[in-house]
């Protein structure tokens, strides 16, 4: 029985596993805009034009990462889908505007309930500042509370 369980707990390491944090749903309750742009350090000071930001939506948060619904994988000429790209991610709250960085997980094609094309991209969370953590994390805890307080 030792043996098995040692086995699945390194398949699971391999393989992604069981999340290590809870994922909310946000679909149901607000679809949070976004914007997705590359961060500062990546861009060419020197350049004419910067990539236009890519703008859509959340489909679910966690404290580690968030999908996103975008409408596009481009910013200039560079794809966001490779996995490990940095993104800096502007996010919509209900009680302001936070930026973070995270980096491309995964991602895969979609359609939307108007039946366009969109892809769902999956993020890491890297790096927010403090402030923009603490409203991160209320948030989130806002959203466990309308949870339990439906499931009760």
């Amino acid at each position: 029985m030792e043996v098995l369980h040692t086995l699945e707990e390194r398949f699971a390491g391999l393989f992604g596993g069981p999340r290590r944090a809870q994922r909310y749903q946000v679909a149901c309750e607000a679809r949070l805009p976004v914007g997705v742009s590359m961060p500062n350090d990546r861009i060419d000071p020197e350049a004419e034009h910067y990539p236009e930001p890519i703008l859509g939506r959340t489909r679910d948060v966690s404290e580690s990462g968030l999908s996103l619904v975008l409408p596009w994988l481009c910013l200039g000429e560079e794809r966001i889908d490779v996995s490990g790209y940095p993104l800096r991610i502007v996010l919509c709250l209900p009680s302001g505007v936070i930026v973070l960085h995270a980096e491309t997980v995964r991602s895969e094609s979609l359609v939307d309930e108007t039946g366009r094309a969109c892809y769902l991209v999956g993020a890491r969370i890297t790096h927010m500042s403090e402030h923009d953590e603490r409203r991160y994390q209320q948030f989130l805890h806002a959203l466990a509370d309308k949870q339990t307080a439906r499931t009760t």
